[in-house]
This record gives C-alpha cells, sequence and structure tokens, in this order.
C-alpha cells in the first residue's frame, strides 16, 4: 500500500536573511547573536506581561509572530531594558561581555526574590561554535503593571 506525506515547503527568505544556517565572519556572528538576544529577551518580556501591550511592536518572521520590545514606547520601564541590551551589544562587540542575567521579580520593594531566571553566557574563541549555560544571575527586571 503506497502511501504520501505532506511536507511544509521550506521558506528560506526571512529566516535565513535574519538568522541565517551560517556566520562565515565574526562581524556575522556577533549580528547573529545580537539578534538572538533582543528577541530572547523580547519574547520573554512580552510571554510573562513584564510591559503593557504598547511597548512592544509586531514583527513577522516567515510563519511565527514576534513581539519586540519598542524603543518609542510610551513605557520607560521597556526603554531601560533597551538601552541595557544596547549595552550588551557594545560589550558584545568589544568582547568584554561574559553573560546577560534577566531575573523577573514581583515585589519591587524585595527585588532578591526572583520567581524566574533566565541567563545567556557568551564565550569568544577562535573555532566556530555555540554554548548555551544556565545559571544563576543578578540583574532582575521589575514585573510593570497597569
Amino acid at each position: 500500500m503506497a502511501t504520501t506525506q505532506q511536507v511544509r515547503n521550506q521558506k528560506q527568505g526571512q529566516w535565513s536573511s535574519i538568522f541565517p544556517n551560517e556566520q562565515v565572519t565574526e562581524t556575522q556572528s556577533t549580528l547573529f547573536v545580537k539578534k538572538l538576544l533582543a528577541v530572547a529577551v523580547s519574547s520573554i518580556s512580552y510571554l510573562r506581561a513584564l510591559f503593557p501591550e504598547n511597548a512592544f511592536g509586531d514583527r513577522c518572521l516567515e510563519d511565527v509572530n514576534l513581539k519586540i520590545l519598542r524603543d518609542d514606547s510610551a513605557c520607560p520601564e521597556a526603554c531601560r531594558v533597551i538601552q541595557w541590551i544596547r549595552g550588551c551589544f557594545d560589550a558584545l562587540e568589544k568582547k568584554y561581555l561574559r553573560a546577560v542575567l534577566v531575573g523577573i521579580y514581583e515585589d519591587p520593594d524585595d527585588p532578591d526574590t526572583v520567581i524566574e531566571e533566565y541567563s545567556f553566557k557568551f564565550s569568544y574563541g577562535n573555532g566556530a561554535g555555540l554554548d548555551i549555560y544556565r545559571y544563576p544571575f543578578i540583574l532582575c527586571i521589575p514585573k510593570v503593571t497597569k
């Protein structure tokens, strides 16, 4: 008995332009990591409802809808996170950045009591590679409710 399998067409356009399969140069690799960090922090912020809806812009990457933090939002806390991310980008380019540590807490009077934590560790080597680690962290982001 013959069977057929339906396969989704591979769309190379947007994914490969935003997140290319290969990073040939150090500059391309750095850009890839910057994009990945920005998307990760934005996604965490959106999915955990850390900021109001208007702090995010819509970005569609093929079939995936992304919410990305907006620099022009009326939410000062979101703009502060964007400034932190840009500071990370600068340190990443200079190869100073070793880790980005993100924590979420509910009580502004007790930022040491964290309900969620995320960490991104960076290493700079001679060869290609990607290491992903999970460690405790220090930097905390307050959950903004309005």
